[in-house]
Parts: structure tokens; sequence; C-alpha cells
């Protein structure tokens, strides 16, 4: 044998299945790590009816600072006015609920649940997304309690079968636990999983399943942190996946997320109060400046202009208010869209574009391990819709180039 040199064409060709292979790798790494990030959205619900436990699955689909809202389907817990419900983070910790809303006798029906005690510290709401068009073949997924897998949180591949009548049809090893569990596609809740009729299951579409909920005056979305804090870059990591926030930029050398697809919806209303032009998001129950500072404003321990615009807007009145702040990451980065259609920026368009860059209130702290002598913090936080990112810069005197503000108050429960 005659061993001789490479050719161009192939070092072309192994570079391409070294990357194609490192491509698939990291896609499925991708997929892995959110799919264990769902899995914080979706509930064992329990249910005791004559003497006899059925068990079945359910979703988050709004969590406010004292409840956490889940769907499932009706047939899982009618007959039981308390069933339990077991979250991802406490397993072995069942906690009661109480039924809000429930299309009884209906054995495709949804139902809702509500918890107000005992609540876990890591929660994610799944978000339904009636826009995407699922067609036959496609490849789906079902987090849940199939008494075949014999594991809790077990994940099911099936697929597409189709449509019949308002139900969607899917083919795959789905049981009665999976009942209540979201269907999903791409990472995104498309229905809720009503019947499993062997060799196909249904699910109700999430334009129909929206609908249902809302009837029961639940607004979909999530309640975001509010007083500022000191986080870290581990913080910013979990909060964009476990939230579902949208991260376009790629912040790979930070361990951030890039390019990053979310699941996170708003609830948009343009209003003029008391002639102030504003956005109220009905989803998260914030009212923004549909503006903000004319000019970018230095942020930092010497520099008062950030507080000072706040108070001003307080003093003033703004709109009638007195409660305008600074926002913090969390609800600062929520703002971000996946695409750039406001005048290329990264925010819906209801939004003045002006304000491409925004301070929050929040600092940031380094690992030491992460980080030299110099580079712990604290750092500044904010948020560039211009790239569509979250990032930091360091805080301290001459060091701040200073962002435009987008100020922020909490509707109280009349408003919203």
């Amino acid at each position: 044998m005659v061993l001789t040199a490479p050719s161009r064409f192939q070092h072309f060709f192994f570079g391409f299945l070294a990357f194609y292979a490192m491509a698939l790798w990291t896609s499925g790494q991708s997929f892995a790590h959110d799919i264990e990030g769902m899995k914080h959205g979706v509930v064992k619900i329990t249910a005791h009816v004559n003497g006899q436990s059925k068990v079945g699955t359910g979703l988050v689909i709004r969590e406010e600072s004292d409840a956490i809202f889940i769907a499932t389907a009706s047939h899982v817990i009618e007959g039981d006015p308390r069933p339990l419900v077991q979250f991802f983070s406490q397993p072995t910790r069942p906690v009661p609920s109480v039924i809000v809303g429930m299309e009884g006798g209906d054995p495709r029906g949804l139902a809702l649940l509500v918890v107000r005690e005992d609540l876990p510290e890591t929660i994610r709401v799944l978000s339904l997304n009636s826009r995407i068009n699922v067609e036959s073949g496609e490849a789906v997924d079902v987090i849940g309690f199939p008494r075949h897998a014999g594991a809790p949180w077990a994940v099911t591949h099936g697929e597409m079968v189709g449509r019949k009548g308002r139900d969607l049809v899917f083919s795959g090893a789905i049981d009665e636990g999976n009942s209540g569990g979201p269907l999903l596609k791409d990472h995104q809740v498309i229905g809720i999983v009503t019947e499993s009729s062997p060799p196909f299951a249904y699910a109700a579409p999430a334009v129909l399943a929206q609908y249902d909920l809302e009837s029961w005056s639940i607004q979909f979305g999530v309640r975001l942190r509010a007083e500022p804090a000191t986080i870290s870059l581990v913080y910013l990591q979990d909060l964009i996946r476990q939230k579902g926030f949208h991260h376009p930029f790629d912040g790979s050398d930070e361990g951030l997320p890039g390019g990053w697809m979310g699941t996170f919806r708003h609830s948009y209303e343009s209003q003029i109060v008391q002639d102030f032009p504003v956005v109220v998001d009905r989803a998260t129950g914030l009212m923004w400046q549909r503006g903000g500072s004319d000019e970018s404003i230095a942020f930092g321990p010497e520099e008062p202009g950030a507080i000072d615009y706040v108070q001003q807007l307080n003093q003033q009145k703004t709109g009638g208010f007195s409660d305008w702040r600074l926002p913090t990451v969390e609800e600062l980065g929520s703002l971000l869209e996946p695409i750039g259609k406001n005048d290329g920026l990264f925010i819906d368009p209801l939004f003045d574009a002006v304000q491409w860059e925004c301070g929050t209130a929040d600092r940031l702290i380094k690992e030491a391990k992460h980080a030299g002598p110099y580079e712990v913090g604290p750092w500044e936080v904010f948020v560039d819709f211009n790239s569509g990112r979250i990032h930091h810069r360091r805080l301290g005197e001459g060091n701040s180039k200073g962002a435009f503000i987008r100020a922020v108050r909490t509707m109280t429960p009349e408003e919203s």
C-alpha cells in the first residue's frame, strides 16, 4: 500500500465531516439541555376518586408571587376537588391544588388548577404557541408520566398524524399518564394531550386551549423579579432558558445562549395615560415607558443620573403614577425579540426605537475562578436591543459609558 498526502478535497471532506459531527453533537446537547429545563414546567398530578388513584400530567402556564397556575385534561382530575401536584424540583413533596375551572363531562376537555402553598423555588412557565404550523409526519414530543416508561418526567417521541375535528392526532408510546401534558414541536407547546387511544393520541391545539383557559379569567405569563439584585453569569444562563427568553446574539463566550429562540410571549397594549405614552403587558403585569430618556445617561455609584431621571418621573406623577423605577434584568431582558423587527432592533415595534440600549437596576459579580483579580466586578448590566443581547460593563467612576433608560412600574391587580 502506498500512502500519499491527502488531497485538498480530502482535507475539505474530512473537515466537513468533523464540522457536521460537532454541529450534530452541539444541537443534541442543546436539545437535551432545553428538554431538561422544560421539565420544570411539567407537573405530576394525582387524583383520588371513589377510593381509586389516577395519575396524569399538567403544565405550568402562569407564575405569580404567591400562586402557580397549571393546565391539564379535565378527566385527570374530575371527581377530586383537591388534586395533588408534584413539581420537578421537589418530586417527593405532593402539594394540594384547587380547581379554578373545568370542562366537566367532556372526555377531551381541559381544566385549570392553582397551587398557593409550598411553591418551588425553580419553576418554568410553558407558553402555548398557536402560531406554529404542524404537518403530518413531523416529529413531536410529550413530557409526562406514562406507565410503560417506569420513570417520572419521561420524554416520549411521536409523529404527527393529522387533525380530526378540533383535535391534533399523533402517534407514539402514549398512555393515560400523559394526559394533560404538553405536546411539543421544536421545544414549543403546540397542544395539551387530552386522550390516549392506542395507536393514536389526541391533543387540544394551543389556540383552542388558550381560548378555553382564558375563559376562566387566566392571563398567560409570569411575574418577573422587580427587586434589584446582585447576580451571576450562571443566573443569567438559567434565567434565559428557564423563563424562555429570546437571546439572538451569540453569547457563548460568556456561557450565554446564542441565536436562542425562546418561548416567552407578551400581551402588549399601547395606551396613552394622562397624555403619556406607555406599553402595557398583560402577560407580566408591567407598564413600560413607550420611549424613555432622550439621551444616554451614566450609571454607577458616582453617577446619580439614572436615579434622578426616575425620581423626576415620580415627582411629576408621570401618567398619574409615582412608582416608576429602573427595571431588573429579568424585566428588561424579557423585551428581547427573536428578530430585529423594530427598525432593526430586537424589540416590539410598539416601543420607540431611540432607546437602543437600556440599563438595569441589577449588578453582576463574576466567580473568582472565572475571572482575573480585576474582573470579579461588580459590573453594570444592560440589554442591547441593537444586537439582541444581555451584557455587562465594569462598574466604577469613569468606566460607565452610559445607556438609555426605559422606566417600568408594576401594575396593581385592578389595572392588570
